[in-house]
């Protein structure tokens, strides 16, 4: 699952976002933070269970700081080996 949260550029807010993630019961396998428009732009790759996902978008909506939120399906990693011919 991916989670995209749009906030004010503060990094007193880039904290509370991540105090709250830790607080959820799930692995975070990628975050990034990027400045883009005058905002901070962060999205996350987490995996956990349903509800646990759910309480996270949730607790993350009711902080007055976040502008925008969404959530999209991350696509499963695909890995391709190669075997070199001698």
């Amino acid at each position: 699952m991916s989670i995209s949260v749009r906030i004010p550029p503060s990094m007193d807010y880039v904290g509370r976002v991540v105090s709250i993630v830790r607080r959820a019961k799930v692995f975070v396998r990628r975050m990034e933070i990027e400045a883009r428009d005058s905002t901070y732009h962060i999205v996350m790759d987490v995996e956990g269970p349903a509800d646990e996902i759910g309480w996270l978008i949730a607790k993350l909506d009711k902080l007055p700081e976040v502008l925008e939120i969404g959530r999209t399906q991350a696509a499963p990693a695909i890995a391709v080996a190669v075997r070199e011919r001698r």
